[in-house]
């Protein structure tokens, strides 16, 4: 069990990426992406939607993201509590830059923004 890992280096060959949940104390050291899931009016299918979101975001190693992005969201799903609402240290400065990314996508290319 020594080739599992919570913070990969740099140099390291990442193959799999996996789902886990675990008491969020028991993750503060040794994982490098976890967000916290406490009681709360979202749907566990959204909830393990956005974390994946956020932890694309987060990840910054073009092969790690495709790791992140083929995590399934219903293996995500099945792990966590019914309903439950998601926080992570940064969590708004990551939805305020996608919300960005995406309604830049959505710009066609030839137009300048609109102000």
């Amino acid at each position: 069990l020594d080739l599992l890992t919570g913070q990969p280096r740099v140099e390291d060959e990442v193959l799999y990426a996996m789902a886990m949940v675990a008491p969020y104390c028991a993750l503060g050291g040794p994982y490098a992406y976890r967000a916290k899931l406490t009681p709360g009016p979202g749907k566990k299918g959204q909830m393990a939607r956005q974390c994946l979101r956020m932890f694309d975001a987060q990840t910054d190693r073009q092969a790690w993201k495709l790791l992140v992005q083929a995590i399934p969201e219903n293996d995500a799903a099945s792990l966590m509590m019914g309903s439950c609402k998601v926080s992570m240290p940064g969590m708004q400065k990551l939805q305020q830059q996608l919300q960005k990314d995406k309604k830049r996508d959505k710009q066609e290319p030839g137009k300048a923004p609109a102000r």
